[in-house]
């Protein structure tokens, strides 16, 4: 063998070494992400970061970084065990983390956690900075699904189903109800077979208590949306808004023994939310978010009479 191809045979190897420890560094992170655990997470990812030149390995890391160091604002946000301008940073942190991934290399993740990061320092600051905040937030969304294409990131369908359902309507904001439930149907019909995500039960929930309608008009809305779902759209995002029409008023829910069209959207809600319980129930795991997660399921339960 030549020196040349020594060399070049050495690079490579020592390239796939450290391209396989990336990957060991982000599964160990992600396990202990998933594990709640999330100041492990972080310290793992950090540990790394330093040493990592690639710059999709990198990427790997930063988004996850801004995942966990959402998460442990989350925490501190729900114990009140921080400040608000140190939930800021911290967010501000997780944005930044993000950013820094997508300029590296972007990727569904990395714009995902950057539009949350941005959507939880609106939500902290209050109403008026999260409608200034919103329009990017749904630039960074429909990156997702309609320039790379990704629509099977149920946490991407479900930020944009909350975009939709708590934003006002035209002309203040583009809020809409119908919008948002359709994303959050996808949201909830994506859902990864290893995670509960009792959260995605109680906004479809939440959502189809607050549209209100009977079972005939159901069947009516439906069809015209199905209609709408078959005709050429602009984009995934605008053909999204009618997902709840993909397969007719007749199709049965994963969690229902009857169709769309036999139910209302409040026996549906009640439906909805049971099944989120009991495969919370199921679970043998369960993090502080899924615990709070069934709480607020109980509590709706309660409130609608159930």
């Amino acid at each position: 063998m030549g020196k040349k191809a020594f060399v070049l045979c050495t690079i490579l190897s020592l390239s796939a070494i450290l391209f396989a420890s990336a990957g060991i560094v982000c599964d160990k992170a992600d396990k202990l992400y998933w594990a709640d655990s999330y100041e492990e997470s972080q310290a793992v990812l950090l540990e790394a970061l330093p040493a990592s030149n690639d710059p999709i390995e990198k990427a790997e890391i930063l988004w996850r970084l801004s995942r966990v160091t959402l998460g442990i604002g989350d925490e501190l946000n729900e114990t009140n065990s921080a400040t608000k301008d140190e939930l800021f940073a911290i967010y501000e942190k997780a944005q930044a983390y993000a950013e820094e991934a997508i300029a590296l290399h972007s990727s569904a993740d990395a714009i995902l956690w950057k539009a949350s990061s941005i959507g939880r320092w609106g939500e902290t600051k209050g109403p008026l900075n999260s409608l200034v905040k919103a329009k990017g937030m749904k630039i960074d969304l429909a990156t997702i699904v309609d320039d790379l294409g990704v629509l099977d990131n149920s946490e991407a369908w479900y930020v944009l189903g909350q975009l939709y359902y708590q934003l006002p309507g035209s002309p203040i904001s583009f809020g809409n109800l119908e919008a948002g439930i359709s994303y959050t149907r996808r949201a909830v019909d994506t859902i990864p077979a290893n995670q509960v995500y009792p959260n995605h039960f109680v906004a479809l929930a939440k959502m189809l208590w607050k549209r209100n309608w009977s079972a005939s008009t159901r069947d009516s809305r439906i069809s015209t949306m199905q209609k709408e779902w078959n005709k050429k759209k602009d984009g995934n995002l605008a053909k999204y808004w009618f997902y709840e029409g993909a397969n007719g008023p007749v199709v049965k829910p994963f969690y229902s023994p009857v169709a769309l069209n036999k139910m209302s959207d409040r026996q549906e809600a009640v439906m909805v939310l049971q099944y989120g319980k009991n495969k919370y129930n199921a679970w043998a795991f369960h993090s502080r978010g899924d615990k709070r997660g069934l709480e607020t399921i109980d509590m709706l339960l309660k409130e609608y009479g159930f």
